[in-house]
């Protein structure tokens, strides 16, 4: 939801009046993808885990994907601010 706030807030001071950040669509299909590729890359977690059992420790992969998921999930808004400090510092809107 920080993520989805940033993107619509920073974003939108970004751009010039009349202009998207991002397309409207995508605000309403992007969280339902993400969330629908989360759940089977979830879902798939114990198959991989029975794979590669003595390869490494369950809770360094673990670390890894938690780690991942977190800066996965906070990368548009991350895209967001950046581009509006741009324009802050800039001073032209994208």
């Amino acid at each position: 939801m920080v993520s989805l706030f940033l993107v619509v807030v920073a974003g939108s001071a970004a751009v010039k009046p009349g202009e998207d950040f991002i397309e409207p669509f995508v605000l309403i299909a992007g969280p339902l993808v993400y969330g629908f590729f989360a759940n089977l890359c979830y879902s798939a977690g114990p198959f991989l885990d029975l794979k590669d059992k003595c390869s490494r420790p369950r809770e360094k992969r673990f670390e890894e994907g938690y780690r991942f998921s977190i800066l996965l999930t906070a990368l548009p808004g991350v895209w967001a601010v950046l581009a509006w400090l741009f324009t802050l510092v800039s001073g032209k809107k994208l």
